[in-house]
């Protein structure tokens, strides 16, 4: 689905001149739209004051305790503040001891009196007396108002509030101390002196006022009111005290956060409880601070410690979702660009730009990575994970990725659990998955994930066996919490609560976006009405608080002091780009290079052939550039360098030409085509088909056989390539980002060599992989289309090998610069630790310096219908002429499958089966094989 935009635009001065802010606000209901940042300069200082009826009295247990002890210990504040006869009563907030009222001589004086007589001269001055009762009517012997203050004793009394309190400037309408409470949502009333109370966020007792005077009392009159005030400081930290899960003891981590946050739990009420599980989503100043989701914990005023959870997209690079910010961030490659790698490093490195981008821009809380296995190239969202289509893949490259996060103290959110593979009617849409292909297939990188630290796991939006994904008890409860052990918590994808009810129960802990009137703003409510234990809500709470224990948010890990982010800064650097282009050489493929076509030679005239070598944007497209895929994902940028920007900057002694045909590259030494797919969240691709390359690919072949022609395939996952036949090279680059110009250059030229590997098959153009009932699914509407996922396991190369259909390039294919030769394979185990060793020598025997990607797969009987799959891999660097070698080191893992009527993981070793290791340097291209020289006796029946 598309992800529209709503703007939010404030001038601070409103604040101060007198507007009143709650009529202020935007529809922010659109998935992950964000508002502009708001209201910086005025409430970026100052402290969450605790008040008054959180400073006296416990916690209350009971749903409508908050209320009770808000009344009660206000009128406690009341009588411990109150003047005595005759005293000034305005310092003590207009309240007088029994039997008397605090009436008003002038603007200047007020004193406590039994009775007031306005028409008798004062015997101090002769001059007469108001007799106007402070905080209430006016004056005369019984003709006040005797209503006590605050005018309103409890806060959460909306039409009360909004009928009696003042409201934040500088007005008659703004003095609060004539009736101790605000209109507007997160202010206080706060006393200047013995004259003026006004309604502001925080309050500085240091600063000077308006008028040049010396400064404020801060003297907290009557309560909170709740909200937002967009202000927030730390308290001390007590880093090095706990483990952390930066730590690297992820278990230790856990325990200790779980017990911090049941501690801290036993000090909220149910509302501060149901403040942390659902997100902001109205208008100022209960927003979204510009953030595609934010929860503020000290919402009540009762959690002030707890810094907010300020979510954002990536994880492909911060998604600021705002025209106006282009380019403030760095467009990094898409995920399916870091999984081509084969690389931890290259996860480690990306990992760590981005998460630098996201403490800057002040987001703790990152919405990624996207894992999901990628059953289906026709996705809209293949692009976006890190997985490509095998489960062994992904693991290997998320730990780093979210361990390099967790350094920064951001939570990393994997996403979508579970099976969420399609994005056509992907709201509605039922999917039906086995339980041995979730946990061979679907799970595992989860899995990896969540022992690397993940503090949040996001559901996603369709239907798995009739039930939705954030209501899914089996899914959430069973396999991610029983079976995989995850103790962070679960937040929706945006908009895919239905039931509050359902969802709490379940299994969900967090609504997103949220807001007043989101199903989880109902929580409070359900307990009360006896529907929901609070015992429930106890859990989810725990979960949220765990969370930011476990990364380090109470604890400075996250390097973040203020409620307000700078979220305008351009964050983006000469290093950060320096990795992206990394990134897309670690990723880029090599497909094709007949006759050592590539490097270059330093041809004479280079043509540049197709719209997309001088074009980064294109109207056609809903969502997205021609460099990177649409929706939430991307990161809108206008410093994308196009490949012809690159090439004419790197090749300054060649002529190079630029058409959107084949007719106007006449003559050129080599030509280059550009072409590119796109696809976007929201809806499917149509096809597989890399538009224009035959048509361009043909016709230059076709007016001159003997020149070179390069094609430079951009791609957002699954392409077929029929169009390869007329090209002399090509390289294949999933959604580069903007550091695209100069990567083609270097890779073209020889100053890098192409390093990734195909983290997808690309089929044969006739192939037909599912039937309509696994994919698109039927009856292919938006009511209740139903996909089964009845092949089980065989998915990506899994397939191609079951099925005897060979990929047109298959799973893990790459070619390079220089060769490689292999040898001296040998593979030993160990029966009593059931584990195995495979050695190898690598030799680069080209004349280039260039990345081998040896790959290991391993099959077994149980494994059927796979042959087999992937268990190891390992990217090895060589200069000309140089070896290493190669340890590959498995274990019980490697060997296990899940039986589903056992319920477990079953080791094919243990059953006596023959275990086979194959080497190769992709699914398909094996060099080398053998039974593990070692097995357990077959188990009894």
């Amino acid at each position: 689905m598309a992800a529209s935009h709503s703007s939010l635009t404030k001038d601070t001065d409103h604040l101060l001149a007198g507007t009143d802010q709650a009529s202020y606000g935007a529809d922010l209901g659109s998935r992950r739209s964000g508002p502009l940042r708001t209201l910086v300069a005025v409430t970026a200082v100052g402290v969450f004051g605790a008040a008054g009826i959180a400073a006296r009295g416990g916690p209350s247990t009971s749903v409508r305790g908050s209320v009770t002890d808000h009344t009660r210990d206000l009128l406690a504040l009341s009588e411990e503040t109150c003047a005595e006869a005759g005293k000034q009563c305005s310092e003590a907030k207009g309240c007088c001891d029994a039997a008397n009222k605090c009436y008003e001589k002038n603007q200047y004086w007020s004193s406590c009196k039994a009775s007031c007589d306005p028409e008798t001269p004062d015997t101090f001055d002769g001059k007469k007396w108001s007799c106007k009762v402070v905080g209430g009517g006016g004056g005369g012997e019984g003709g006040g108002d005797e209503q006590k203050l605050p005018l309103c004793a409890d806060p959460l009394n909306k039409s009360c509030l909004e009928e009696k309190c003042s409201i934040a400037d500088g007005g008659a309408a703004g003095d609060c101390l004539k009736t101790w409470c605000c209109k507007m949502p997160g202010t206080q009333c706060y006393q200047q002196n013995e004259y003026w109370a006004g309604c502001k966020p925080a309050c500085d007792p240091d600063a000077d006022t308006e008028f040049g005077g010396k400064g404020w009392m801060c003297k907290e009159l009557g309560p909170r009111t709740p909200g937002d005030n967009h202000a927030w400081k730390p308290c001390p930290k007590e880093r090095g005290q706990f483990p952390l899960l930066v730590d690297g003891d992820v278990k230790a981590a856990w325990t200790a956060a779980e017990k911090r946050a049941k501690q801290l739990l036993q000090t909220l009420e149910i509302d501060d409880k149901v403040a942390l599980l659902n997100g902001q989503d109205g208008p100022y100043p209960n927003d979204r601070h510009g953030y595609a989701g934010y929860i503020n914990p000290n919402f009540y005023f009762r959690n002030k410690c707890a810094m907010p959870l300020m979510l954002n997209d990536g994880p492909q690079g911060y998604n600021h979702y705002q025209d106006r910010l282009a380019g403030t961030t760095t467009q990094f490659p898409a995920l399916l660009s870091v999984a081509a790698s084969f690389d931890p490093e290259a996860a480690r490195r990306y990992a760590s730009a981005i998460a630098d981008e996201f403490v800057q821009k002040g987001a703790n809380v990152m919405l990624g990575p996207d894992v999901e296995i990628g059953r289906n190239g026709m996705s809209g969202r293949a692009f976006e994970t890190l997985s490509g289509e095998d489960p062994f893949l992904g693991s290997q490259l998320v730990k780093p990725f979210v361990q390099e996060t967790l350094k920064r103290g951001i939570i990393v959110t994997v996403k979508h659990w579970l099976d969420n593979n399609e994005e056509d009617y992907r709201m509605t849409m039922n999917v039906n998955v086995s339980e041995r292909a979730q946990h061979e297939i679907y799970m595992p990188v989860f899995k990896a994930a969540i022992e690397a630290g993940a503090g949040a796991v996001m559901c996603s939006y369709q239907k798995v066996d009739g039930v939705h994904a954030c209501e899914n008890e089996h899914l959430l409860k069973k396999l991610l919490r029983e079976d995989l052990g995850f103790k962070g918590f679960v937040m929706s994808d945006w908009g895919a609560t239905h039931d509050a009810l359902r969802s709490a129960r379940h299994g969900l802990d967090v609504e997103m976006p949220g807001g007043e009137k989101g199903h989880f703003a109902k929580l409070a409510q359900l307990v009360k009405e006896g529907k929901l234990d609070e015992s429930v809500i106890d859990g989810m709470a725990t979960h949220v608080l765990s969370s930011m224990y476990a990364a380090g948010l109470f604890d400075g890990q996250f390097k973040w002091a203020t409620g307000e982010a700078a979220l305008d800064t351009n964050v983006t650097s000469d290093a950060h780009r320096e990795v992206a282009k990394r990134a897309i050489l670690d990723g880029a493929v090599l497909i094709k290079n007949e006759a050592n076509t590539l490097p270059l030679k330093a041809p004479a005239k280079i043509a540049m052939v197709g719209k997309y070598c001088d074009k980064s944007h294109d109207k056609a497209f809903g969502q997205g550039d021609v460099y990177s895929g649409g929706g939430s994902g991307y990161v809108m940028s206008h410093l994308q360098v196009t490949p012809l920007a690159g090439i004419r900057a790197h090749f300054p002694d060649s002529e190079v030409t630029f058409s959107e045909s084949a007719d106007d590259a006449a003559e050129a030494d080599v030509a280059i085509v550009c072409a590119a797919a796109h696809a976007e969240e929201g809806w499917d691709r149509p096809n597989f088909t890399l538009p224009e390359s035959a048509k361009m690919t043909a016709a230059l072949k076709a007016k001159s056989p003997q020149r070179k022609v390069v094609v430079l395939a951009v791609t957002p996952g699954v392409i077929t390539a029929e169009w390869v036949k007329d090209a002399d090279a090509a390289l294949v680059l999933f959604m580069p980002g903007e550091q695209v110009g100069p990567a083609v250059a270097e890779l073209l030229s020889g100053h890098a060599d192409p390093g990734g590997r195909l983290p997808v098959s690309f089929p044969h153009r006739r192939e037909h992989r599912f039937t309509p009932q696994q994919y698109p699914g039927v009856p292919f509407n938006d009511q209740n289309m139903t996909t089964k996922w009845s092949e089980g396991v065989l998915v990506g190369y899994r397939w191609n090998d079951a099925k005897h259909i060979p990929s047109a390039y298959p799973f893990g294919f790459g070619l390079s610069y220089t060769t490689f030769t292999f040898s001296a394979f040998q593979a030993t185990c160990d029966t009593a630790t059931e584990t195995a060793v495979v050695k190898m020598t690598v030799l680069n025997s080209g004349t280039v310096d260039g990345a081998a990607v040896p790959q290991v797969y391993i099959g077994f009987p149980s494994l059927a219908p796979a042959g087999r799959q992937l268990r190891g891999f390992q990217k090895v660097f060589l200069k000309a002429g140089k070896m290493a070698t190669l340890t590959f080191s498995l274990g019980v893992a490697d060997w296990s499958f899940w039986d589903e009527g056992k319920q477990a993981w079953v080791s094919a070793l243990k059953r006596g089966e023959h275990i086979k290791v194959h080497v190769g340097t992709s699914s398909a291209d094996l060099l080398w094989q053998q039974d593990l020289p070692c097995m357990y006796p077959a188990a009894s029946a």
